[in-house]
């Protein structure tokens, strides 16, 4: 779902060119709702890191409908350390990944005239996820008991692609009162393709002879859901709005349309997400800091095991937009009431599987 992003009414015929940045570290392990206090205390917890960029492109057919493609760029690590035991655990062997993501082509429409509602309206958006994005890169890392050091398919998290094709549903809606604007967006991700054919990291750890792992040679091509909603604000005069949101991404047990076997990690995260918004005319500067609130690394679907994943403190998300007219026409919104302002763009980013 990286990609997905809040895009306002415009009036026809305009271009939106966007740029979005996701960053964070994921080194707090959970199993279910529990903090896995040994693993930080025993310093063998796994280190996740993830730079993601995202570039698209939105078009507007008219005052209702758009559509929008997007193309992620992936550059991130994983390491645990090896041997894990006996403790003190050893070093840990990272691996890395970085790479085209899997583009996502988005058509949105809204579902009330623009210029007759400017107050509130909702957006319906469907679309596909191609699978462009590499998801059998390869480093050298070796077995969790420091051995076998070799060229393996890295984790499943820190891959760029999933290696199937996607269908995005979302939707979007605001409403803005004298001053205050509440937004709610919602997106959910099916993936029917059952398991891909690259090797999961319990085999890159050495435990693939393991009967108890049969089933989880392979990584999952996975569904995955954001919601968000909140209010953002202006302040004073200005053309700066500040967000107050909360946040909710995660990885379900069972996918909405096909099998869910091979290795995955469910789950999802919460997050308080303030931010704010700037606009200085045909451009949009956002930033947002979704803190984490409540962390649930969810049973194996198939087994009941409870496992375990790292979740982040908190993720930074920035982006920039610049609203083209052909022909220099004034890029410009449906005019609201005078002293009310509509919720300005802001980053939607990819839900990432917990780690």
């Amino acid at each position: 779902m990286f990609g997905a992003s809040d895009t306002l009414p415009q009036q026809g015929k305009d271009w939106v060119f966007s740029f979005s940045y996701r960053g964070l570290t994921s080194d707090d392990h959970y199993s279910g709702t529990q903090f896995q206090y040994a693993r930080k205390a025993n310093d063998t917890y796994v280190i996740n890191t993830q730079q993601l960029y995202d570039l698209s492109a939105t078009y507007f057919f008219d005052k209702r409908w758009s559509a929008s493609l997007s193309l992620p760029i992936v550059n991130s690590t994983w390491a645990v350390p090896t041997p894990i035991a006996p403790l003190p655990a050893g070093d840990r062997a990272e691996q890395n990944s970085s790479g085209l993501g899997d583009l996502i082509v988005t058509g949105r429409v809204w579902t009330f005239d623009p210029e007759k509602h400017p107050r509130g309206n909702l957006s319906v958006g469907l679309g596909f996820k191609a699978p462009t994005g590499n998801y059998k890169v390869e480093d050298s890392y070796p077995n969790i008991n420091g051995t076998n050091d070799a060229e393996k398919d890295v984790d499943m998290s820190i891959q760029p692609g999933d290696g199937g094709w996607g269908y995005l549903f979302d939707l979007q809606g605001y409403m803005a009162w004298k001053r205050v604007s509440w937004y709610g967006s919602g997106s959910y991700l099916v993936n029917p393709r059952d398991t891909n054919d690259a090797e999961s990291i319990i085999v890159g750890l050495g435990f693939g002879g393991n009967p108890a792992f049969a089933s989880r040679i392979e990584n999952s091509v996975t569904d995955s859901y954001l919601l968000r909603t909140g209010v953002l604000f202006p302040v004073g005069t200005t053309k700066l709005g500040l967000n107050l949101g909360f946040r909710m991404e995660g990885l379900p047990r069972y996918d909405f349309v096909g099998d869910s076997h091979g290795f995955r990690r469910p789950g999802y995260e919460t997050f308080l997400e303030p931010g704010f918004v700037y606009t200085i005319g045909r451009q949009t500067l956002s930033l947002y800091v979704p803190i984490g609130l409540v962390q649930n690394r969810r049973p194996d679907p198939y087994t009941g095991a409870p496992g375990d994943a790292t979740f982040p403190e908190y993720i930074i998300l920035a982006g920039y937009s610049y609203h083209f007219s052909p022909g220099g026409a004034p890029s410009r919104r449906p005019t609201l009431p005078p002293g009310e302002t509509p919720l300005s763009d802001s980053p939607v980013t990819p839900p990432p599987a917990p780690r």
